[in-house]
């Protein structure tokens, strides 16, 4: 149920169906956030993912990394998958992959966006035959089980394994875990959400907008050139 008294909505990546997002904002003012695709009756603000998830892949590219390993949050709704940006992260590491010609070595765990779904992935990863190099986590969170299946196996960061995550918490700038990261510019979301929020208080008819921002990498002790 909406409480029809609200002023107006901001919902953050929402996992609901589309048919219910329109049908709450078409009751109250409402602005999505980190939600991709479009509506005519809400406003959405987004980081865009894939360029995040290409920024992240081309730092290890970059530091000489090829095993690259990704770990998903598991999606198999067709809607989701087009507009959650887990899926768009996924979709960024395969495309960026192989626009570096490292498509050979794309592989993809799927858990969820917890710790431990990050431990479990990051389990599997180990035991490959050939472990990958470095582990590009879809959120933080996923990164610090990442991290903990990693020393338990006697494993160094970033000596043996790179790790890399997303979203840039407060967490990941901690001293000691200095976690290599994509900033979401969560300010500059906030604000635009906040405004378009306001703008279709005032005006429930005006036509829908779609704000797109770029996000930033910011490397830390996490990531480094692969074990010779």
């Amino acid at each position: 149920m909406v409480d029809r008294g609200m002023d107006g909505l901001v919902l953050v990546a929402p996992v609901s169906s589309r048919t219910h997002l329109e049908r709450v904002a078409s009751t109250v003012p409402t602005v999505v956030v980190g939600r991709h695709g479009s509506s005519s009756v809400y406003d959405t603000v987004v980081d865009d993912d894939v360029e995040g998830a290409a920024l992240v892949v081309g730092h290890l590219a970059g530091l000489g990394q090829r095993r690259i390993a990704h770990i998903e949050h598991l999606e198999t709704d067709p809607t989701r998958l087009a507009e959650m940006p887990n899926a768009r992260r996924a979709d960024g590491y395969r495309r960026a992959m192989r626009m570096h010609g490292l498509a050979e070595w794309i592989d993809v765990v799927s858990t969820s966006y917890t710790q431990e779904g990050g431990y479990r992935g990051a389990k599997e990863l180990l035991d490959r035959p050939r472990r990958p190099s470095a582990v590009f986590a879809g959120a933080d969170v996923v990164a610090m089980g990442v991290l903990e299946a990693v020393t338990e196996a006697g494993l160094s960061v970033p000596g043996d394994i790179s790790v890399a995550g997303y979203d840039n918490t407060t967490f990941a700038a901690l001293g000691p875990i200095s976690l290599t990261s994509v900033d979401q510019a969560g300010h500059e979301i906030g604000r635009n959400a906040a405004r378009l929020l306001l703008e279709r208080i005032a005006d429930r008819h005006k036509t829908s907008v779609q704000v797109s921002l770029s996000p930033t990498l910011v490397p830390r002790r996490t990531t480094a050139r692969p074990p010779e």
